[in-house]
């Protein structure tokens, strides 16, 4: 049944990188990417870690699409992240197989070897997740994706929060316009979110990006630096909500980090924050924010306070090839 069929190497080209896109909006048609936000993400990789895309074509025709590298946000020596998507009228015909036997082929003699492998499924994909664990993987974390309509959010639950937050001494303040003010705002937003990561679950430990690959991001097809709200408190970033554009959607923003500082919990500037962040989004015309946290993190119940409902949610899944490697680490962090 797989006669035809071809995997190779990716080259980098316009072609292939719509290829890649058209693939994973057939596999996903309610997540949608584009070959731009594609080709932006693989330019600001950081170059010392392995990272390699691959295009399995059927009589020249592409329909699956896979990666395997090194994981820059989470590393650790021996430790592989890699995905798979094919098309649905594709699947069930050994082509995910073949691909992920070539990927194996790849990295099993790699300097580190394979300790730890990493991958992602949608819980609503039951084709990928059948893969995946009949692969040895199991769910290290499951994220609780939601949407928010935003014409309909009404801020006004919320008021008295926000008075009490405006009338104290930390002051909320969008982000563009702090960025027109100070030079070092960004840097500033930067050093500030890593504190905040501090906080978020993650299935291992997470790096701190360069600063570098921060601002392209922020500079890039997704960033929208004028839907960020801080709380700033003398100077201080204690609080921040961040949206971004999905280019490929155009009417929908994407939470990226909500976060306040542990010296200034509990005094509402969460809430305060996603408001104003909805609000601003609602003036502008969006229809809609998608957002996720780990399922048992505060802040989901926050969002579904503020109207956003679940949709589908993807688990992180990962395979302990060597027994302790999960632990190890987490130790290298600790230490």
């Amino acid at each position: 049944m797989t006669r035809g069929f071809v995997i190779r190497p990716f080259d980098g080209s316009d072609n292939d990188y719509d290829a890649i896109a058209e693939i994973w909006n057939k596999c996903f048609p309610d997540e949608r990417t584009n070959a731009e936000t594609r080709r932006h993400h693989d330019e600001h990789l950081q170059k010392e870690f392995l990272f390699e895309r691959l295009i399995g074509e059927m009589d020249g025709v592409p329909v699956l699409t896979g990666y395997f590298g090194e994981d820059e946000w989470s590393h650790y020596p021996g430790k592989y992240r890699l995905s798979v998507q094919v098309v649905p009228e594709y699947r069930k015909m050994g082509l995910g197989t073949k691909a992920w036997d070539w990927i194996w082929e790849q990295i099993k003699d790699r300097d580190p070897r394979p300790a730890l492998l990493a991958t992602y499924a949608r819980e609503d994909d039951a084709d990928s997740m059948r893969f995946v664990e009949k692969r040895g993987f199991a769910v290290a974390q499951r994220n609780q994706f939601s949407m928010l309509d935003v014409q309909s959010f009404d801020p006004s639950p919320f008021e008295d929060v926000v008075k009490t937050v405006d009338a104290s001494e930390v002051d909320l303040r969008n982000f563009g316009e702090l960025m027109k003010e100070d030079p070092e705002a960004l840097r500033k937003a930067y050093e500030a979110g890593w504190e905040f990561l501090q906080d978020v679950p993650f299935p291992e430990p997470i790096q701190k990006m360069p600063f570098e690959q921060y601002m392209s991001e922020v500079e890039g097809p997704w960033g929208m630096p004028e839907s960020w709200f801080m709380a700033v408190d003398q100077g201080r970033y204690v609080g921040m909500s961040q949206l971004w554009r999905i280019p490929a959607q155009p009417r929908r923003l994407q939470t990226g980090l909500t976060g306040v500082a542990r010296s200034h919990r509990r005094r509402g500037l969460a809430t305060a924050l996603k408001v104003r962040a909805i609000s601003g989004a609602k003036r502008d015309g969006f229809e809609t924010i998608r957002t996720d946290n780990e399922e048992n993190n505060p802040m989901y119940l926050l969002n579904v306070k503020l109207g956003f409902k679940p949709i589908p949610s993807w688990l992180a899944y990962r395979n302990e090839l060597v027994k302790g490697a999960a632990e190890a680490a987490k130790r290298q962090k600790q230490g």
